[in-house]
Parts: structure tokens; C-alpha cells; sequence
């Protein structure tokens, strides 16, 4: 019931927001405000406010808009808190896309399910006899700027960014979360992974209470799509470096990512294939800090959570943060099929269903003392190998653009989640 509600919800803010876009041209500002409702099963389901401002100049653009302030104030049943305030323009600067945004997240059951996937077991009975066991309190502020620009070659950019992170870590906090609880239902008071990595010595001294870094981003990008929401046609390609220096930085070390998104019609407006394969890991001998591990390098990153691998926005069906490495591959492989186009209220609508898979390896694990291991058998396998889910999802879109979500994906491997993943929001995952 809850899902039908949330769909319904957003499907009448929908039809709100687009149906007058649709008539009339817009100019100057313009105020949009939505309830921000979503459902992801790690996080919970979100509740919460958003007001986006835009200016649409003398209107000779519209739909585009010349400037837009997006704030953010929500909150996930699960513990996350989200105060998001970001600026997207390509008029601050003449012929250069900049945004900027500054953000604080706070989350009071942080997942952390260890190092190097499979190597790491999760254990359903320690979920049972304490259920914060895979979790850690992290508060995350950040300030970033991201720069786009053109290059001489047709659909290439040059993209440059700087980012401000402060990250606290810290165990769970018991009293909080058993407040108004009877003793039934509070956690106990048992140490987790987190303070056992800590005590083993797999979290480091300077690293387990998190950190600040300061650190810059450069790279290209090629994008010859033929629409922003579901193509049927063109690649979307990223190469991009993070680097922390020495400095400005405690803790240096220079990560790349490369990601490639390909989409192609196999029957004209009815079905698509689409594909997104990357690649993450270290340049040299120092790797990031293990609170910065599973951040997907990204730019103007207008999702709020861009975490992995495992989860809503990188392995569906798979427990959020699952799959650390130093390095690691991924892949979505999906089909896309329009079943039913109609009109109502004047506006294009279609029901479409897409089929996936999602798989993530780790190709360089963490470094870890293997005596560790040896010492503590029950929390340690020997080996890793393919983590992968399939699922299916529902899609409801309005004038093509304005796309209602909802997927449900199931891990292969117990290990990486025994539960239905189920992720309801906005827009396809790529």
C-alpha cells in the first residue's frame, strides 16, 4: 500500500509541475516545490521538502533555464538526514556549466559491511542479535565546484572540480537510538564491525574518526546522446582523476574512474538497450582513506547518495556498500521497453518496464594483516568473486522527462543480501 501511495503522490506533483510547462513558455523566476517522498531498502522511506528556483532569463531558452538553486531538507526512516542547497548554471561563467554545492548528511546507521566483499562475511545471526552490527554513525559535509566546458572536437568537454569533505565517524550512538524504546526492542550494547576493524587495527588510528580532505578533480567527457532521460541512441563517457595532495591532505593519494554508457534502439520508440561498464581504483601505492573507499567519483552529482558499490545507485538487490576495494569493476546491463503510450491531461505518458543486471568485482582488495584474519576466522573467508543481482522495474513517465521509478533487484548471493531490494523515486538508474 505504501508503494502505491508514494507513485500516486508523485504522479499528481507531476502532472502539477509539467502539465503548465507544457503551455506555457516561462520567463524570470519561477518557484517549484515538491514533497521529497521516495523508498530505497537501505535507506528507508524518505520524507522531506524541495524548492527549486530557476531563472529563465527573457524565456528564449525555455525550457532551459539560465540559473537554478535547488534545496533539499529530508529525512530517510532509517536515520539519514539530508540539507542539500546546490546552484547549476551555464551563464555564471560564458560558455561554462558550473555548480556548486554545499550539503550535510547525517546518518545514525551508516552501513559497513568491511573490506574486499565475500572476504568479509555477513552473518544473518549477528544482524539478529544486534541489529546495528554492520553500522557506524557518519556525518558528511561537503563543498564542491564543478566546471564544464567545450573543446574543439564535436560532443567532448573538458570538466575541473574542487571538493571540501569533513567526514565524522563514530560507533552507533545506543541512547539515541533506544530512546522511548522498551528493552525488548533496544540494540544491545555490543561492539560492532566497525570497532572490531578499529580494535584489529584494519581501521587505522588516524582514519576511524573520519577526516577532512581537500581534493581535485579533472577529466574528460563525451556525451552523444540524443535525449538526457532514457536514449535510444549515443554514448555517455567519463574519465576523470581525484586527487588528494600531499599539500592540502593528511591522507594524499590519486583515485581515476572511467565510465562508459552506451544506448541503442533494437525496435524503433518501443525498446532499448542500454549498458554502463567502469572501472575505479588507485594510481600508486596510496589508497584513500577507508571512510572515502566506496564514494563513486562523480560531477555534478545532482543524486544525493553516490555511494557503492550495492545499492539503489550502482548494484540494485545488493546491501549498500558491500563490494570495497581499492579497485573495482562495474557493469548495469538493462533492457528498456515501452508497453503502452496514452494521453491524459493533455499530456504524453508511457508505461514501460525495464529488465537488468547488475554485477561489481573488486580487482585490487585492501590491504589487510593476515594474521587478523587468521585470529578471527568467523568474520573472514578466503576468497571474493562476482557480485551480481537481476531484477525488473516499472516506469511511468510523462512527457519523456519526467520519469516515475520503481526497481526491485535480488542479489545471486546470500552473502551480499538475502532481502528484495526494492528502490521507488525518479528516473532511470543511467
Amino acid at each position: 500500500m505504501k508503494k502505491k501511495t508514494i507513485l500516486t503522490t508523485f504522479l499528481i506533483f507531476g502532472l502539477l509541475v509539467h502539465s503548465r510547462a507544457e503551455d506555457i513558455v516561462k520567463s524570470g523566476f519561477n518557484l517549484g516545490a515538491l514533497p521529497a517522498i521516495s523508498y530505497n531498502s537501505d535507506l528507508g522511506f524518505q520524507y522531506g521538502v524541495i524548492l527549486n528556483l530557476f531563472h529563465y532569463g527573457d524565456g528564449s531558452r525555455y525550457p532551459a533555464f539560465d540559473h537554478s538553486m535547488y534545496l533539499e531538507v529530508s529525512r530517510y526512516t532509517k536515520g539519514t538526514g539530508v540539507y542539500r542547497l546546490y546552484y547549476d548554471s551555464d551563464r555564471l561563467i560564458k560558455g561554462v556549466r558550473s555548480f556548486i554545492d554545499l550539503s550535510y548528511m547525517t546518518n545514525l546507521m551508516q552501513d559497513f559491511f568491511g573490506y574486499n566483499g565475500f572476504r568479509s562475511v555477513y552473518s544473518v545471526d549477528s544482524v539478529a542479535a544486534n541489529s546495528a552490527f554492520y553500522k557506524m554513525h557518519q556525518n558528511k559535509f561537503h563543498l564542491m565546484a564543478d566546471f564544464q566546458g567545450n573543446l574543439p572536437m564535436d560532443n567532448l568537454k573538458w570538466l575541473l572540480g574542487y571538493g571540501l569533505y569533513n567526514y565524522s565517524i563514530a560507533p552507533v550512538n545506543l541512547e539515541k537510538l533506544n530512546k522511548g524504546k522498551s528493552p525488548e526492542e533496544q540494540i544491545p550494547d555490543r561492539p560492532g564491525l566497525y570497532q572490531k576493524y578499529v580494535e584489529w587495527g584494519l581501521i587505522s588510528p588516524g582514519e576511524k574518526h573520519g577526516g577532512m580532505l581537500n581534493l581535485l578533480k579533472a577529466g574528460l567527457m563525451y556525451d552523444s546522446r540524443n535525449a538526457k532521460t532514457n536514449p535510444d541512441k549515443g554514448i555517455f563517457t567519463e574519465a576523470l582523476l581525484e586527487m588528494a595532495a600531499p599539500l592540502l591532505n593528511e591522507s594524499p593519494y590519486v583515485n581515476y574512474i572511467v565510465m562508459h554508457r552506451q544506448y541503442q534502439s533494437l525496435i524503433k520508440n518501443r525498446l532499448n538497450a542500454a549498458i554502463r561498464i567502469g572501472v575505479q581504483g588507485k594510481i600508486g601505492n596510496k589508497a584513500a582513506p577507508f571512510y572515502r573507499k566506496p564514494q563513486l567519483i562523480s560531477t555534478f552529482a545532482t543524486w544525493t547518495v553516490t555511494t557503492g558499490l550495492g545499492g539503489n545507485s550502482t548494484l540494485r538487490g545488493i546491501l549498500q556498500n558491500r563490494v570495497v576495494g581499492d579497485a573495482f569493476a562495474l557493469a548495469n546491463v538493462e533492457l528498456r521497453w515501452k508497453m503502452i503510450n496514452f494521453r491524459w491531461f493533455n499530456q504524453n505518458f508511457y508505461i514501460g518496464t525495464n529488465y537488468f543486471w547488475d554485477a561489481g568485482y573488486i580487482i585490487d582488495p585492501i590491504d589487510w594483516d593476515e594474521t587478523v584474519l587468521t585470529a578471527n576466522r568467523a568474520y573472514f573467508a578466503d576468497k571474493d568473486g562476482l557480485h551480481h543481482s537481476a531484477g525488473l522495474g516499472l516506469k511511468i513517465a510523462m512527457n519523456e522527462n519526467f520519469v516515475l521509478s520503481a526497481d526491485f533487484g535480488k542479489a545471486f548471493n546470500k552473502q551480499d543480501g538475502a532481502g528484495l531490494g526494492t528502490y521507488i523515486g525518479l528516473n532511470y538508474l543511467f
